[in-house]
């Protein structure tokens, strides 16, 4: 694995000029925000009826998916640190503020006390430990972005099924730096591939995630800087910021790819005033690696993945522009789970990097870094060995033994 310089990381990446992209063209907004898309399926939810057959979808299943999540929207709606909190969130606050019991869910300023930032390198660090603390698994700094900014937001008005509030966003000068952290979803029950169990551990990771941010974003306010937390998809594009912060690399299916977990990441950003130290992007050899494999596209069961090279030119409204990638059709993507009703995170459990932090593991991903011409035989290994193959859900109650703070 080497550092990059960022000049070296644009001409990897950026071709043609990057245009802020509307968050309207998300799939999370499209399917209530464009009438097409909205009206193609009647029921986008993944929630399904309970079975007993296939193991996985039974109503304890449902039972660890769900109450993994539930607070997981929740808190994002509390979120009002961002240049367009949702109209949801503005009525909550109103209700809290004027409540003869309001909650202390704000910063009060100690008389605008700054904590000392003569030295941003301890600070840096200092933050990095404390976004640990709170439950990151990984934690990288870049500059703030612009063109990773959405240009525009959208969001449900309050009791208005139809109606959305659209607007455009911009976020002063002030703001220099992002923080970007990653939070592991647990390797052996993502195995259990589409089943509400493998989505569970997705569902939990997106939970610490949501709280994390939230801890972090009141962290820096408390030292007296400013900051927004931008967790789930709300204000900008994750995962070229994370990439630019050093936490890993693109990979076919569009997701990042870390060099300790894989793709088996969820993805937050909080963007402050207060001075960091940037790290550097990296490069360990995923572009290659995914320029040979292709086993996402290959077993992605809604076709959404690119088997072709990278390119600039997007599938379809929901892909910015400009930079170079493997473009994913997440109308597709979305869609899938909204049918079967049911999670699929089939690209990430199949992808060759999906695996546990072990000796054996970090020495293969070595090879694939510095032994690049041999990535055939590593991808043949793959298969042979059986990875990425779904675990069965049967007695998984009976065999699970889950680890606390995985």
């Amino acid at each position: 694995m080497r550092k990059l310089e960022m000049e070296e990381w644009e001409k990897k990446y950026i071709i043609k000029e990057i245009k802020r992209f509307d968050q309207i063209n998300t799939m999370t907004r499209r399917v209530y925000a464009d009438p097409a898309m909205k009206g193609s399926l009647e029921d986008w939810s993944s929630i399904g009826e309970f079975k007993e057959d296939p193991a996985g979808h039974t109503q304890k299943d449902y039972a660890l998916r769900w109450s993994s999540r539930i607070y997981h929207a929740v808190i994002s709606i509390l979120n009002m640190s961002k240049p367009n909190p949702s109209p949801l969130s503005k009525v909550i606050k109103e209700t809290m503020a004027s409540s003869a019991h309001t909650l202390s869910y704000t910063y009060r300023s100690l008389d605008g006390l700054k904590i000392d930032t003569s030295d941003p390198e301890i600070i840096t660090r200092d933050l990095k430990k404390a976004a640990i603390f709170y439950g990151a698994d990984i934690v990288g700094i870049c500059k703030l972005d612009r063109r990773w900014i959405y240009s525009h937001t959208c969001n449900k008005e309050v009791g208005e099924s139809d109606a959305v509030e659209y607007k455009p966003q911009e976020i002063h000068d002030g703001f220099q730096y992002a923080v970007v952290m990653g939070f592991e979803a647990n390797y052996n029950m993502l195995r259990y591939l589409t089943t509400q169990i493998g989505g569970a551990a997705q569902d939990l990771a997106s939970a610490r995630m949501t709280i994390t941010s939230a801890l972090v974003t009141a962290f820096i306010r408390n030292l007296g800087f400013q900051a927004i937390d931008c967790t789930i998809d709300d204000v900008a594009i994750t995962v070229p910021m994370a990439m630019q912060a050093g936490l890993g690399d693109l990979g076919r299916h569009g997701q990042l790819i870390t060099p300790r977990f894989g793709p088996r990441v969820r993805l937050s950003l909080v963007i402050t005033d207060l001075p960091l130290v940037t790290d550097s992007p990296i490069d360990f050899g995923v572009t290659e690696f995914c320029e040979k494999c292709k086993k996402c596209a290959e077993r992605c069961p809604s076709e959404a993945i690119s088997h072709e090279d990278r390119t600039t030119e997007p599938v379809n409204i929901s892909n910015s522009t400009g930079a170079l990638k493997w473009p994913m059709d997440a109308e597709k993507c979305r869609m899938y789970p909204a049918k079967v009703k049911h999670p699929c995170d089939t690209c990430v459990v199949v992808c060759p990097y999906n695996k546990p932090d072990t000796v054996f593991h970090r020495s293969v991903r070595w090879l694939t870094d510095h032994v690049r011409w041999g990535d055939p035989l590593y991808i043949w290994a793959d298969d042979l060995l059986g990875y990425g193959n779904p675990k069965p859900a049967d007695n998984f109650w009976e065999k699970w033994k889950p680890v606390r703070g995985i």
